[in-house]
């Protein structure tokens, strides 16, 4: 029997941005989801219009109810923080409202989060929007934590981004944290899309950190270390893959990504392992092995630099959480 399908519904509303819209759209529509998900356009209303001009016709009206597996999008509009009285904005905020924490996850795309913080649905959250929008939010949502420095945060399921290109951040790290990085990067590939952006917020994942760069045989680098972190890589091996010497090689990819790439190489096998501590029952000394660690010991300091704590203490703090 085929598994049953996760639905997503983007939430649709007149001045809606085009871009904030297509984002979600096109990753989540991706052909190598289409047995994973299954796409929702809802509104208060049957037709709108884009901010860009463009009709939206056919969308479905808002669900009475949602599965607690469902995710829920909201989608950007111009301006959102000026048309929050209009009565299709009501209407949705007041059905957000009635959601109360009833969804799997629940994502403002750029102005979207504003919709979320009129409905409630921020309080104690930390949350982002547009860098035009934040003293807009922090007013409708007081008790919310806005982030005003970040390209998206993610607070246990309440997901937020900053403004427009962002909700491709978000939605890819979505793929990666729900299926995995190999899918993500695919993805992001097949859109000609590195996944190339940074920020200071610790959910946002080291796979899309170090990525802003124009140098094509320094993002095969990250590629090849990114498909197998655990693998025993030597330098003089990755350079023949991109035909560079030894020494080029680290010094462009010094240049490119600010770290050598010993160190990059470093940071991808403590991100694997701490992914395997949440992921995995597996010992210390299996996800070390894994990893590429030669022990446990080896593992424990190289995470010291990277990151706070011990691994131990990180999957009890992950298992409490």
């Amino acid at each position: 029997m085929q598994a049953k399908r996760r639905r997503i519904y983007l939430l649709v509303l007149p001045r809606v941005h085009i871009l904030d819209l297509a984002a979600p759209a096109q990753i989540f529509a991706h052909p190598i989801l289409e047995d994973a998900l299954e796409l929702h356009y809802i509104s208060p209303c049957p037709e709108v219009s884009s901010k860009q001009g463009l009709h939206l016709a056919q969308l479905e009206a808002l669900p009475d109810s949602i599965e607690p597996d469902d995710w829920l999008l909201l989608i950007g509009t111009s301006r959102l923080d000026r048309h929050l009285h209009e009565s299709e904005y009501q209407q949705a905020i007041s059905w957000l409202a009635g959601l109360g924490n009833q969804f799997g996850l629940l994502a403002g795309i750029c102005s979207g989060t504003i919709l979320a913080g009129k409905a409630g649905l921020l309080d104690g959250r930390r949350c982002t929007t547009h860098h035009d929008l934040t003293r807009s939010l922090s007013q409708i949502a007081p008790q919310a934590q806005v982030q005003e420095d970040c390209i998206f945060v993610a607070d246990d399921n309440i997901w937020t981004s900053a403004g427009i290109t962002t909700g491709l951040d978000l939605c890819l790290q979505l793929v990666a944290e729900h299926w995995d990085q190999d899918t993500a990067l695919q993805i992001a590939r097949e859109m000609v899309l590195y996944q190339r952006r940074s920020g200071n917020e610790p959910q946002l994942s080291f796979w899309l950190q170090h990525r802003n760069h124009t140098q094509s045989r320094i993002h095969k680098v990250q590629d090849l270390i990114m498909q197998a972190p655990g693998q025993d890589w030597k330098i003089a091996q990755l350079a023949d893959e991109v035909f560079l010497s030894e020494r080029h090689l680290r010094r462009l990819f010094t240049e490119a990504t600010g770290f050598s790439v010993q160190q990059y190489l470093q940071q991808a096998r403590v991100e694997l392992a701490r992914q395997l501590l949440e992921q995995t029952s597996f010992s210390l000394d299996a996800v070390a092995e894994r990893c590429g660690f030669a022990a446990e010991r080896s593992l424990r300091r190289a995470w010291e630099q990277w990151m706070e704590g011990t691994p131990g203490s990180y999957r009890r703090h992950f298992q409490t959480r």
